[in-house]
């Protein structure tokens, strides 16, 4: 399995080319283009509610 870089500017982020496996993507959480909407506003709930001690 080939290394990844932390961040890829050149991947692609496009629905039709995401992949689990061996995908280029950029590696940065995108939000903006979801599957499931619902999903988006769970996790800003999820994000503004964790505390870190």
């Amino acid at each position: 399995m080939p290394i990844s870089p932390i961040f890829n500017p050149a991947g692609d982020d496009a629905i039709e080319n995401r992949s689990i496996w061996f995908g280029n993507t950029t590696n940065l959480m995108q939000l903006n283009d979801v599957r499931y909407t619902w999903a988006v506003g769970l996790y800003q709930q999820m994000r503004e509610n964790f505390w870190i001690k």
